[in-house]
C-alpha cells in the first residue's frame, strides 16, 4: 500500500509488513503484540520517508492516518476469545484447519446453530484462546496511559520553565538549576501504570492448588490448572468410583499422562461418613462396572437397614421420617416432580455429588442411566446417606409375593 504524507508518498511492501510482524517478541499474546507491531510499522515508514517534515510531527501524522490504521486493523485485528472459539463451531473450514484429524462427519456434528451457546466443555478452549490472544483492551489502556503521561510531562515542563524564568524561588543554592536536567523533570511525573480495571483473581500463577473431585477433570481441564501452577504442586482428591465418564486407568497413570511426575499416592481405606448398611448395598453397584474400584470400609453401623418400597410411598415415608426426627435434612434423588421443602431437598442424580444428607430417598434408580455413567450416578446417590437409605421404584418386584407384604428392609 501507499501511505500519503504532506510532502511525499511512502510505499509499504509485503516484506515491510512481514518485518513489522516479526517485531513481535516471542511469547507475546496476539492482542498485546499489536503495539509492538504498530510501532515497528511506524519506524519502517519513517525510515523510508525522504521528506523534510520533523520526526515527531511525522510520527504523529502517521499515527492518525486513517487508511493506514484501517489496513493495520485488518492485518492484525483485535480478537476476542469468544469470537475465535465460536468460529470453530460455525465455520467448518476453521475447525478442519485446527483439528485436521477430525473426519468430515465429526466436523459436521460439531457445528452449532448458536455458535456461542457455551457448554462446560468449551471452557478449556475459551481459556486457552484467552491466554493465547491476551487482553484486547491492554494496548488501548496502555496508549491512553501513555497519552496521559505525555500530557502531564508537557504541563510540568511548562511549570518548571516558568519557575526558572521567574527566579522567584531562587534560594542562592542553585536548587532551581537542578530543573534544567531532564531526569529531574521526569521524576516530577508519576508514570506508574494504573492497575487493571478488573484483575483476574483466578489467572495465577499459584504456588499450590487443591483439586477436589479430580476424577471428573478432562485432560484439557487439567491443562488449565497446570498453566496456573508452574511449581506443579497440587493436592489432588478424587475417587475413580465416582467418575461419571469412566476411569479405567490408575491414578498414577492418569497423573503421569497429564504431565505430573512427582506423585505420592495415598488411598482412603476407612469410610467415616456412610454407614455399613448403605455401603453393603452400594458396593456391588459400582463393582459391576469398575471391579477394582476403591470402596472404603465403613467404620460404623447405623442399625437402620436399607428400605425398598414403591414410589407411591414417597410422601408417607417422608412424613414419618420428619415426624420422628426434629432435626436433620433429607433428600429425594431422581424425582424431578418432587418439590423441595425447608428440610427435604430434591436433586438430579448427577447434582448430588459431594453432598450428604441424613436420609436419602432414591426414586427409580434404574432409570438414572446405563453403563458406567448410570452405575456411578446410582453409587454416588446411594452414598450421600449418613443415616438411612430408602430405594423406591415405580414398578416394584417384591421378594415376597404376598399382597400384604410391606416395604422390605
Amino acid at each position: 500500500m501507499t501511505v500519503t504524507t504532506h510532502e511525499s508518498d511512502i510505499r509499504l511492501s509485503a516484506n515491510d509488513w512481514a518485518d513489522a510482524f516479526d517485531a513481535r517478541e516471542p511469547g507475546t499474546p496476539h492482542n498485546e503484540a499489536r503495539e509492538q507491531i504498530w510501532e515497528e510499522l511506524l519506524t519502517i515508514l519513517m525510515d523510508k520517508y525522504d521528506g523534510d517534515e520533523p520526526e515527531e510531527p511525522l510520527r504523529r501524522s502517521l499515527r492518525q492516518n486513517r487508511e493506514l490504521l484501517t489496513t493495520f486493523n485488518r492485518a492484525w485485528p483485535l480478537l476476542e476469545a469468544a469470537d475465535l472459539v465460536g468460529d470453530l463451531w460455525s465455520v467448518p473450514a476453521y475447525l478442519r484447519k485446527c483439528a485436521p484429524w477430525l473426519s468430515p462427519e465429526e466436523v459436521r456434528k460439531l457445528q452449532r446453530a448458536e455458535a456461542q451457546a457455551w457448554t462446560v466443555s468449551d471452557l478449556p478452549l475459551l481459556d486457552t484462546a484467552r491466554q493465547r490472544l491476551g487482553d484486547p483492551e491492554a494496548s488501548r489502556r496502555r496508549r491512553k496511559h501513555d497519552a496521559a503521561v505525555a500530557a502531564k510531562r508537557a504541563d510540568m515542563a511548562t511549570v518548571v520553565d516558568d519557575l526558572i524564568e521567574s527566579e522567584a524561588y531562587d534560594d542562592g543554592e542553585g536548587v532551581m538549576k537542578m530543573f534544567y536536567g531532564q531526569d529531574m523533570r521526569d521524576a516530577l511525573v508519576d508514570e506508574t501504570p494504573p492497575p487493571d480495571a478488573d484483575p483476574d483473581l483466578l489467572a495465577g500463577p499459584f504456588a499450590h492448588i487443591v483439586v477436589d473431585e479430580a476424577q471428573e477433570l478432562t485432560d484439557a481441564e487439567w491443562q488449565m490448572l497446570l498453566l496456573r501452577c508452574p511449581s506443579r504442586s497440587f493436592t489432588i482428591v478424587g475417587d475413580r468410583a465416582q467418575a461419571r465418564h469412566g476411569f479405567t486407568e490408575s491414578w498414577q497413570e492418569r497423573l503421569e499422562r497429564i504431565g505430573l511426575d512427582r506423585i505420592a499416592l495415598a488411598t482412603l481405606t476407612i469410610n467415616y461418613r456412610t454407614p455399613e448398611e448403605v455401603m453393603l448395598e452400594a458396593e456391588p453397584v459400582i463393582r459391576a462396572v469398575l471391579p477394582d474400584a476403591n470402596v472404603p470400609t465403613s467404620i460404623r453401623s447405623s442399625g437402620v437397614p436399607v428400605v425398598h418400597g414403591s414410589a407411591s410411598e414417597l410422601d408417607s415415608i417422608l412424613d414419618a421420617w420428619l415426624a420422628a426426627h426434629a432435626e436433620g435434612i433429607a433428600c429425594v434423588i431422581g424425582d424431578p416432580t418432587f418439590q423441595p421443602t425447608s428440610r427435604v431437598q430434591s436433586l438430579a442424580p448427577e447434582l448430588s455429588k459431594g453432598l450428604e444428607f441424613d436420609l436419602v430417598v432414591l426414586v427409580d434408580p434404574e432409570k438414572f442411566g446405563e453403563g458406567v455413567e448410570g452405575a456411578v450416578d446410582r453409587y454416588v446417590a446411594m452414598t450421600r446417606a449418613t443415616q438411612q437409605l430408602v430405594i423406591l421404584t415405580s414398578a416394584l418386584v417384591r421378594a415376597d409375593p404376598s399382597p400384604d407384604a410391606g416395604p422390605r428392609g
